[in-house]
């Protein structure tokens, strides 16, 4: 898991990143939010196959695989979801501000997040 808080985490990441999909899809996040001014405003969150449910909500205080609303599970409540190859990408919106968590997801069938994603992400954008 990598807990990229910053901006400046964001391009370290960028960076260091040696998975020629995951670094593309970490560059256009980083491009994204400094176009859109949003550098204060964004944490990304790239979740890999392994990582437990309990480590993401230590990052960012939730859980993906349960709605914020009503804690069910397997209820997702995301904005926006669109797959790409190898990752899914989650866009959670907090407030009015433009705050965002956006959370990379390794697409793996040991990974409960991407099983959940695949379920409720049917036909998101390639």
């Amino acid at each position: 898991m990598f807990n990229l808080i910053t901006i400046e985490d964001l391009k370290a990441a960028v960076e260091a990143e040696t998975r020629q999909q995951l670094k593309t899809l970490l560059a256009d996040r980083l491009a994204d939010t400094i176009h859109c001014g949003l550098q204060e405003l964004t944490h990304v969150l790239v979740i890999e196959a392994d990582d437990a449910e309990c480590e993401i909500i230590e990052a960012i205080g939730f859980s993906p695989l349960r709605s914020r609303i009503d804690g069910h599970r397997n209820q997702p409540d995301w904005d926006w979801i669109e797959q790409h190859l190898g990752w899914w990408e989650l866009l959670y919106t907090v407030g009015n501000a433009g705050f965002a968590y956006i959370l990379l997801a390794e697409d793996s069938d040991t990974s409960p997040l991407a099983r959940l994603c695949r379920g409720w992400g049917e036909g998101a954008a390639q």
